[in-house]
């Protein structure tokens, strides 16, 4: 039995032996590129927006006629019925607010679902007019999300006088697109 014992030993021990040096680092090639790991931190933050106000530009540089409908799929019935919507014409390098008036036209606008409309008239006969064809060459659609905060708890304002409250108490006068796009920190 002594001696079943003593070579059970040396069969463990060169066992042992074996596994140590087979999973020895150095010993063969490095094995195949393994997974992509998770995602690490994030990066650093941008620039400050506003996730509540949103810009859209559409060219309106070959639009002709007195009254021009231009598409715009993101004036839904709950954009029409509860935020606020901001219009700008672009003429030369200059944005106007409309409805408005820009030289001798007087331009209003009426929002309907997915159509922003503008109608154009002489602004001394107001008689229809067709402006000169890439005169107004952008429209900007500002949408500013109205929220509960926005008009104040307890008060019978609605949404949408909450926010032009707001912007009026920060001093910003909504026909000055400069300021507009400067208060919410949106791009020109």
């Amino acid at each position: 039995m002594k001696n079943v014992i003593s070579k059970t030993k040396y069969v463990l021990m060169a066992l042992i032996i074996a596994v140590t040096f087979s999973c020895s680092p150095e010993d063969g090639a490095d094995g195949a590129q393994g997974a992509q790991g998770p995602a690490g931190q994030d990066g650093t933050n941008g620039t400050n927006g506003n996730a509540n106000v949103q810009t859209y530009t559409f060219d309106t540089s070959a639009q002709d006629g007195s009254v021009w409908n231009i598409n715009a799929s993101q004036l839904t019935q709950d954009v029409l019925d509860n935020d606020v919507i901001l219009t700008y014409l672009k003429r030369s390098t200059s944005y106007y607010f409309v409805p408005g008036s820009s030289f001798n036209d007087d331009i209003k606008v009426p929002l309907f679902l997915s159509t922003v409309q503008l109608l154009f008239y002489n602004r001394v006969t107001g008689a229809s007019l067709t402006p000169t064809v890439g005169v107004y060459d952008l429209l900007k659609l500002v949408i500013i999300e109205s929220s509960n905060t926005a008009a104040g708890k307890g008060t019978s304002l609605s949404k949408k006088e909450g926010v032009f409250n707001e912007l009026k108490a920060a001093g910003v006068d909504i026909n000055n697109y400069n300021e507009v796009m400067d208060y919410y920190g949106l791009d020109y």
